[in-house]
């Protein structure tokens, strides 16, 4: 596997987002999670076969693409943005698969419904089906916690954690995504890239109501022990739409991109050879 391109979308806002096997010959789009970035897929995509050209975005008010101002972060406005993206890739290829984790996952449902013209199949992994209050209340509080900033990158890194923080992900793993998650500020210090305006941007999308209405091929995919997605929640949006698959990855936290990378790129390669050339 060799090191990604970096490419940028021009637009509002501009979106930055990573290439690996550009000439592969079938795309998957790739969607991170709240308060990640492309990199978080590094480990995915060592994983997939080369045959597939991979195109990881940096979504609106994430890693090296632009804030949206007013604050944007709608489902619909992250939908948007990947339908544009969509269109730049499309020239001369197939149309892609999208797969997307937890907040992401939420938006490629959303495009899916939205734009089923645009897409062979769409991937969500590990989203939230259902909410609650105490997890909306959750995010409130997050939205709200002052920026922190660290004096050097060495401690940044040192106190970087997951949210949730479980899976027993190695340290070296946490470390690396800890370092392309962060970034200089004017004054010098560290800092997370990405918006906090950006949390909450998941409320409005009526999930169950999105997967029933999609009309492409459609595999969700839970983690074991979520708390996020439950096995009752999952199991019931599958149930939902006969177009809908399930599958389960054994031993495995929300963050099963990070903590069970050879797992996921199985599922997306046998997902993407389930549709055909």
């Amino acid at each position: 596997m060799t090191t990604p391109h970096n490419h940028l979308l021009e637009g509002s806002p501009r979106l930055h987002y990573l290439e690996w096997n550009p000439d592969g010959s079938r795309t998957i789009v790739l969607l991170h999670g709240n308060s990640a970035n492309a990199w978080w897929w590094e480990l995915v995509a060592r994983a997939i076969a080369p045959e597939y050209r991979l195109i990881a975005l940096d979504q609106r008010g994430h890693g090296d693409s632009e804030w949206a101002r007013p604050a944007a972060y709608s489902p619909t406005d992250y939908a948007n943005d990947i339908a544009r993206l969509v269109e730049h890739l499309a020239p001369n290829r197939d149309r892609p698969i999208v797969v997307g984790h937890s907040m992401g996952g939420l938006n490629v449902l959303l495009f899916a419904r939205s734009h089923p013209e645009s897409v062979r199949g769409a991937i969500a992994i590990d989203v939230a089906v259902t909410s609650s209050r105490g997890r909306d209340r959750y995010l409130r509080r997050l939205k709200g916690l002052p920026v922190v900033t660290y004096p050097d990158l060495a401690t940044a890194k040192a106190r970087f954690r997951l949210m949730p923080n479980e899976g027993g992900i190695p340290d070296e793993v946490i470390h690396e995504i800890a370092e392309k998650s962060l970034a200089r500020t004017d004054e010098g210090r560290w800092t997370l890239k990405f918006d906090r305006e950006s949390f909450l941007g998941g409320d409005g999308l009526e999930v169950l109501d999105t997967i029933r209405e999609i009309r492409i091929p459609t595999m969700l995919v839970r983690a074991e022990h979520s708390r996020i997605m439950t096995a009752e929640a999952a199991e019931q949006a599958r149930a939902s739409n006969p177009k809908t698959r399930l599958v389960t990855i054994a031993d495995a936290h929300h963050h099963v991109i990070l903590e069970k990378p050879a797992e996921v790129a199985r599922v997306i390669e046998e997902f993407a050879a389930s549709l055909g050339n």
